[in-house]
């Protein structure tokens, strides 16, 4: 099914590279790259020197900066915006900790994870760590668990942009949760 959204205009039009296409584009998606970015954000330190504000401002010059995109409609846009805001996270709690302050605590949600209340604050180092032995291990599960807990896409929209069938992302979401869960916990599956 084509999607002839302005979104999807813009997106096309960016990808045969117009440069303004980005700025109206992201004029028109704010307010959901602000929700991506305040769920990436969720139980972080009040003193953190990123807000939702910054996170989608520094992802806005790094999507200024590629030279060659090309993305169909909206979701994986949206995808790609979160797996960015994610790097941009991992990125400063480096420079954070190479500097010597504290680590980066965010929130894992209960209905990601059964973790007890007081495991739900994961390191983002950690985090980061987990899900690339993840994406060592399967793959799938690790985009799939990216897209589902960063880009808040629901089973639906995750399927449609990883071209499997609704069925299959419920059964691939199942496992991933709970091994998300053990690596967490520190427990080899």
């Amino acid at each position: 099914m084509r999607d002839d959204s302005p979104v999807t205009g813009y997106l096309r039009a960016w990808s045969e590279g117009d440069p303004e296409a980005l700025e109206e584009l992201i004029g028109l998606v704010y307010t959901e790259l602000q929700a991506i970015s305040r769920r990436l954000l969720r139980g972080e330190r009040k003193d953190h020197t990123l807000n939702p504000t910054a996170l989608v401002h520094e992802a806005y010059m790094r999507l200024a900066r590629l030279k060659k995109v090309s993305w169909e409609n909206r979701k994986p846009f949206f995808a790609f915006s979160a797996h960015l805001m994610r790097r941009i996270l991992v990125d400063h709690a480096r420079a954070a900790k190479s500097k010597g302050r504290a680590g980066w605590k965010e929130r894992v949600d209960l209905d990601l994870v059964d973790l007890p209340e007081d495991q739900r604050l994961v390191d983002v180092l950690h985090l980061e760590d987990v899900l690339e032995r993840l994406q060592a291990r399967d793959p799938l599960l690790a985009q799939i668990i990216e897209l589902r807990f960063f880009s808040g896409l629901n089973e639906v929209d995750t399927a449609e942009v990883l071209g499997l069938n609704r069925t299959r992302i419920q059964r691939e979401w199942r496992v991933g949760r709970r091994l998300l869960a053990k690596l967490l916990r520190g427990e080899e599956p």
